[in-house]
């Protein structure tokens, strides 16, 4: 199997806000996996330069990845993933067992309020 990994650039939300729902646009042929992780974190001095990362999946654990568009689960107990809060990533993973085709990872959307 052979693969990859895609992680976007930080997204600095400017203040703390809920992000609440991630919609995913992206092609999976057969014998292809394509899998998704976000990861919310506080900012330090209002700034999200040296943040730490904690990527989870829907139940909020590093174990689990999106496979569909789902809701993003909410966690503010102070450390590691935290949602509400300002600062963001996702990484899409991606896998193949043909090497003469790939998923391919369209886009992304992740609804978010103030």
């Amino acid at each position: 199997m052979a693969g990859g990994v895609y992680e976007s650039a930080t997204f600095n939300g400017g203040f703390t806000r809920a992000f609440n729902r991630m919609l995913t646009s992206y092609s999976q042929p057969a014998n292809t996996i394509i899998n998704f992780q976000i990861a919310i974190a506080d900012s330090i001095n209002g700034s999200c330069t040296g943040v730490t990362y904690n990527f989870v999946g829907p139940d909020g654990t590093a174990n689990t990845y999106f496979t569909t568009d789902s809701p993003i689960p909410f966690n503010d107990d102070g450390t590691g993933f935290e949602n509400p809060s300002q600062c963001m990533r996702y990484r899409a993973y991606l896998s193949t067992t043909d090497y003469n085709t790939t998923p391919v990872f369209e886009d992304i959307i992740i609804n978010y309020s103030p």
